[in-house]
This record gives C-alpha cells, structure tokens and sequence, in this order.
C-alpha cells in the first residue's frame, strides 16, 4: 500500500480504480474489514464520484474552443514575454560594473618573444611580428 500512516486513504482512488495490484488491494481491503474509519471514507468517495459522474454534461460557451486554441494570441503573449525577458536581461547588465578581463598570457610579451627568436631570413609573414609590438588590449 502506497499510504505512510495507519489508514488506507491514499489508497481508495486506486482501488475504486482497479489500479491496485493484487497484493496491495489485499491488504487495502484487510485494512478496510478492519478499520470502520477507512470504510467510512471509501463509502464517502464513492458516493461523491457517482454524484459527480451523474452531472449533465456541460457545452462549453461559444468560441471556448477557438480562444483556447488561438495560436496568434499566445505567440503574441510568447513575443511580450521574451522581449520583457530580454529587457530585463539588459537592464540587469547594464547594472553591473564594467570589468577589463586580463589576457593571459600577455599577447604583448609573446609577440616580443617572437620578434627575438623567429628566423625572418626569407619568410615574409614572420618579418610581420615587429609591427604587431605596440598592440594593446587596454582602452
């Protein structure tokens, strides 16, 4: 039984239902021999369902299924929600203070490491990297 307590309240929808496996509906109507609480509740739950089952059935008001089916209006509210979404999103970033994030390792030092010890004899692409010296990340 699929109840934490002593009682088998849990368990009467599913066993109205026939959703109880064997073993368990045996020891739900054990219980239910047992427990005039229990019983009581069963009769109680079977009575509100036949009750309930034996309303007329209801029509909708016109057009209920057109409005819950109205794919327009809910990309609409979709595009509303997701522009309010990005708005928020920029004004959150606008919100934080700019940080420079260091560069590592230093591009500047490489390209000087590089100029030094490249072999420029013919190779004009390497002749390139004295120029790229005075480069810098920094505004």
């Amino acid at each position: 039984m699929g109840g934490a307590g002593p009682h088998a309240a849990e368990a009467l929808s599913a066993l109205l239902d026939a959703q109880l496996a064997a073993a368990d509906e045996q020891v739900v109507r054990a219980h239910l021999a047992g427990c005039p609480a229990c019983a009581a509740e069963l009769r109680q739950v079977e009575m509100a369902r036949s009750w309930v089952r034996g309303l007329p059935p209801v029509d909708p008001p016109f057009g209920f299924y057109e409005r819950l089916l109205d794919t327009p209006r809910r990309r609409r509210w979709a595009a509303a929600s997701l522009a309010a979404a990005a708005a928020a999103s920029v004004a959150f970033m606008g919100v934080l203070p700019a940080r420079e994030a260091p560069v590592k390792p230093a591009v500047a030092t490489l390209i000087r490491t590089h100029a030094v010890t490249a072999s420029v004899d013919g190779d004009p692409v390497s002749q390139l990297a004295t120029a790229g010296v005075p480069v810098s990340f920094r505004p």
